[in-house]
């Protein structure tokens, strides 16, 4: 499978926000917005729908959605056509019926549908959701703080039992991937890489890109 890069941006105010995604936009299409309401995680982030929107940018979008209530969040996002996928957290959830309504929603609203479980959740509990999933994410670290350490064994682990499971599903690791461990990541299973803080300049994207080649 072609290997994708999500580069992330997680932010505390639009100032920030902007410049993160200017910088971005020079080298790629399509970026993460890390959404943290406080509640759901420690941190806060700025993701303001109304001003992302008035935003003039060639990127599409996925949302992160690190937050109480996923479904009130997508509601306000589903109309605006440049989010393409919305992630959100089994933990967050933690209800069968519900993690299926809020799937068959995204879908009907022709948005991928992508399920995150945080690092101590373990792929066992969502197994039954992944022939409806567009994407799997695996987090890497303690859900929430940008900058720290992935748990690689944890996530190897994971990610493996997933992709013997289901060949063809996209496999999303998110939170403490770098240079060093992204070519592990990629050889148990994942496909598509989400990166903060380790692309932060021009040659770290220009690293990166040579890696997955």
């Amino acid at each position: 499978m072609k290997v994708q890069i999500v580069p992330t941006i997680l932010t505390q105010n639009y100032t920030e926000f902007k410049d993160r995604l200017r910088f971005l936009s020079k080298y790629f299409n399509y970026v993460q917005i890390d959404c943290e309401d406080g509640r759901f995680v420690g941190n806060k982030t700025f993701y303001e729908v109304s001003k992302v929107k008035s935003l003039k940018s060639k990127v599409d979008y996925e949302l992160h959605l690190m937050v109480k209530d996923p479904l009130r969040e997508i509601k306000k996002w589903e109309k605006f056509k440049k989010v393409k996928k919305i992630i959100f957290h089994y933990e967050a959830v933690r209800d069968d019926k519900k993690i299926l309504e809020i799937i068959d929603y995204l879908h009907k609203k022709g948005i991928k549908p992508a399920l995150a479980i945080n690092l101590e959740t373990k792929v066992e509990k969502v197994i039954k959701f992944l022939p409806k999933l567009d994407v799997l994410q695996v987090m890497g670290i303690e859900t929430g703080w940008g900058g720290q350490k992935i748990s690689l064994k944890v996530v190897k682990l994971k990610v493996y039992k997933v992709r013997k499971l289901f060949p063809k599903l996209d496999i999303e690791v998110d939170g403490g991937v770098n240079l060093r461990n992204a070519g592990q990541i990629v050889k148990a299973g994942a496909n598509i890489l989400a990166i903060g803080k380790s692309l932060s300049s021009e040659a770290d994207i220009i690293k990166f890109k040579k890696l997955i080649k």
